[in-house]
């Protein structure tokens, strides 16, 4: 009998949060997402949401200060 070979571990993507002009842009690494946003906040919070509904996503913030 022949073993399977076992699980590849999920590839990591990452999700890279950068201030463009006014906007905000959230970008992956693999190039299939993109989002662009008015405030910081919003940009943060959906690359949040796509980090947790993908395993393997990290979020990569650059040197961004939110204000409430």
């Amino acid at each position: 009998m022949i073993a399977a070979a076992p699980p590849s571990p999920p590839a990591i993507e990452t999700l890279t949060i950068q201030p463009v002009g006014a906007r905000w842009r959230v970008t992956s690494s693999d190039g299939l997402f993109e989002g662009v946003f008015t405030d910081a906040k919003s940009a943060v919070q959906c690359a949040r949401a796509e980090a947790e509904a993908h395993p393997g996503h990290t979020l990569v913030l650059a040197d961004i200060r939110l204000t409430a």
